[in-house]
């Protein structure tokens, strides 16, 4: 199994979106500037770690009020965790300098907001490689896996491969581990 857990990737989001996305509110990830082999790895997984909480008092707040709706709280969606994972349906470059585009892309693929607004400042701003990755197959894990440190510099949105042996123990438990199918 470590094997798997060597060509597995996670992908750091805030823990707003990470709820999101594992509870299929939302679908489709905007990821920028993946490694090239996850632009082929159609039916691999990913894994879903949350970054901290946010800060800022606006922010906060609104998070906590997303966190209660789906009944989690930063003891039962810790920050800095492998939360869940998900099965990657298909993956495609994202073109947002063409109109037609922008408006599909916002009307038909469930993509969480801010991502959308990140997608548009990173894309023009920093010339930053957009894709966007359908998932499947999301589920929470029934525990996470706590105080996983992503690398340095690490965002929402961004891929990341195991950097040590202890990252590698932390893939290899979230692929074992029991997972639930209807957590909310």
């Amino acid at each position: 199994m470590l094997d798997r857990a060597t060509i597995t990737v996670a992908i750091s989001l805030c823990p707003e979106e990470a709820v999101c996305y594992l509870a299929r509110v939302y679908t489709t990830l905007v990821v920028f500037n993946p490694p090239e082999f996850i632009k082929t790895s159609i039916g691999g997984r990913v894994l879903i770690h949350s970054l901290g909480y946010p800060d800022n008092s606006d922010s906060a707040h609104a998070c906590r009020q997303l966190m209660d709706e789906f009944g989690f709280d930063t003891d039962t969606f810790p920050a800095l965790a492998i939360q869940g994972l998900a099965t990657i349906a298909s993956i495609f470059p994202c073109d947002r300098n063409n109109l037609e585009v922008d408006f599909e892309l916002d009307r038909h693929l469930d993509i969480a907001p801010t991502s959308l607004i990140d997608l548009q400042s990173r894309v023009e701003d920093k010339g930053q490689e957009a894709w966007l990755v359908h998932l499947k197959e999301t589920y929470f894990l029934q525990e996470p896996i706590y105080d996983v440190l992503p690398p340095m510099h690490i965002t929402t949105g961004d891929v990341w491969l195991p950097q040590h042996p202890s990252h590698l123990e932390d893939f290899r438990n979230a692929l074992n581990r029991d997972i639930l199918s209807s957590k909310v």
